[in-house]
């Protein structure tokens, strides 16, 4: 059974805005010193809005119906990331506004329970350039330089996302890597795969982000859960360089799996000589 699709995804974000719980739960608790007290009974009512454990117990069992415990266990994985992301991106979004207000990192770090240093280490400009969310936590470090790397190339092209034509060209870069061994064993030669993603990167919408935070494309996402599926899968802890370049292969549509496929790097190939190791 597949991971849950994009489509699947749209219809649960818009099911968080429909359920309601048949009565008050933990997800109504709200920290009365980190709001005023005129906000507290309109947050509240928003809060019962969100769906309850057993409500997203549910959304798993029912997209996940003819899979084993273990697929449905990975499922909730996914699921559980995408909601945490979802409340660091929202909490994301009023510091830059509290910033762009005037607000000072100690006033920031007052609303939200933590001291100035952590407050600033966490939302700084430095610290959200790393940050790709929840499955980005995972990474063992290989596979964390090569998202960083990512980043790079991604800047300097000029791109408006990082890209999986840019996980492609960060994989490139480490020829010790279990990845790029993997991709030359099966015969790839780097220099030609790195050319056909410099090539799709230069087809990109380019604009002038050299000065900002890139955000992840939506494939680099799904690339990035791919990975994380495949690690479950294979019965490691951390997300690896050759669960990055399975992940990619997962995806067959999207730039950076045609430009390892048009260079004869299967998925199949990739996972018989992983398994070798």
């Amino acid at each position: 059974m597949s991971g849950l699709t994009r489509t699947r995804c749209r219809h649960w974000m818009r099911g968080m805005r429909k359920l309601k719980s048949g009565s008050p739960s933990r997800w109504a608790v709200v920290n009365l010193r980190l709001t005023e007290p005129g906000c507290q009974p309109s947050i509240d009512d928003m809060m019962e809005s969100l769906p309850s454990p057993d409500d997203l117990i549910r959304l798993v069992e029912e997209t996940t119906s003819e899979a084993d415990s273990l697929q449905q266990l990975t499922e909730a994985v996914i699921l559980s990331g995408r909601i945490a992301d979802l409340g660091g991106g929202l909490v994301a979004h009023f510091v830059e506004r509290a910033r762009s207000s005037g607000a000072t990192w100690e006033e920031i770090g007052e609303c939200t329970g933590v001291s100035k240093q952590a407050a600033q280490k966490r939302f700084a400009l430095k610290g959200r350039q790393d940050r790709g969310g929840f499955f980005l936590t995972r990474l063992a470090e290989e596979a964390r330089e090569v998202v960083r790397r990512a980043v790079t190339h991604a800047r300097e092209s000029g791109s408006a996302h990082v890209g999986t034509e840019h996980l492609v060209l960060g994989l490139l870069e480490d020829p010790e890597s279990v990845a790029c061994r993997a991709i030359t064993a099966l015969g790839g030669t780097v220099d030609e795969i790195r050319s056909a993603a410099q090539s799709e990167t230069d087809r990109d919408d380019a604009v002038d982000r050299r000065g900002g935070h890139i955000p992840f494309s939506a494939d680099s996402k799904k690339v990035l859960e791919l990975a994380l599926r495949e690690t479950i899968r294979s019965g490691d802890r951390r997300i690896g360089t050759g669960h990055i370049l399975l992940g990619l292969l997962r995806d067959e549509k999207s730039p950076g799996a045609r430009v390892l496929l048009e260079s004869g790097i299967g998925r199949k190939a990739v996972e018989a000589w992983v398994e070798e190791l």
